[in-house]
């Protein structure tokens, strides 16, 4: 994507974040390739925009790990791949499955009740091949699990890279068969959480993540092989 090429900010939220947005996007759709280069002052003069919310926009991605900034050089796109992906998984792993034992011994009736709800929800949603709003209750169903042991700097580092995930997901959807999966996956994992079984919630919570990581690798090498074939 040529860098000098307008473009239209989508509403919403700051103007940094919403510029954080769009840059996200052309980066995860490949409309600005990996190694391109991200200069603040040619982001700015496209959109119209001073420089600072230019630079707070480039620390977020950074923050995210999809670019790298250089010293008075603005910044590069990282290399979106399977060792990426791994990388931002394995962390995810660590934290989730410690939140997720520890729900075992913490959740309450309540809790367990709308995890239920959502899960009917889910089921409904992936009945009818709805993957954008099985990936949402997706995501509020393990965020109700990871917030009962109140571990909020956890959930924060957790939130680091739940945009990106949620930008991947949206964009490759579920792979076949994968929203059947998540759904065992989840019945199973409040059966765990309503006996109070610790470690067999930690088990499935791990089996849950790396299956979702493999399914995001395998869509993006997909894209990758589709690329190349199309050169």
């Amino acid at each position: 994507m040529d860098s000098t090429e307008p473009s239209q900010l989508p509403f919403g939220s700051t103007v940094y974040q919403r510029l954080h947005e769009l840059l996200r996007n052309e980066i995860l759709s490949g409309a600005l390739a990996p190694g391109s280069r991200l200069k603040i002052a040619e982001i700015a003069a496209r959109h119209g925009l001073s420089q600072m919310p230019v630079r707070e926009a480039l620390q977020q991605l950074q923050g995210e790990g999809l670019v790298v900034l250089l010293p008075n050089r603005g910044a590069t796109v990282r290399r979106m791949d399977a060792r990426f992906l791994g990388q931002i998984f394995a962390i995810r792993e660590a934290l989730e499955c410690m939140l997720t034992a520890e729900a075992a011994l913490l959740i309450d009736a309540p809790t367990l009740a709308a995890l239920r709800v959502m899960q009917r929800q889910f089921d409904q949603a992936a009945a009818r091949d709805d993957h954008q709003a099985a990936s949402a209750l997706n995501r509020d169903f393990h965020r109700i699990i990871l917030a009962v042991p109140g571990n909020d700097e956890a959930l924060r580092l957790i939130d680091v890279h739940s945009g990106l995930i949620k930008a991947f997901r949206s964009r490759f959807g579920y792979g076949p068969g994968r929203l059947a999966t998540v759904s065992v996956d989840h019945h199973a994992l409040i059966d765990a959480l309503a006996a109070r079984d610790a470690e067999t919630a930690r088990t499935l919570s791990a089996r849950h993540l790396r299956e979702a990581r493999d399914d995001l690798v395998a869509a993006l090498e997909a894209q990758e092989d589709a690329a190349r074939l199309a050169v």
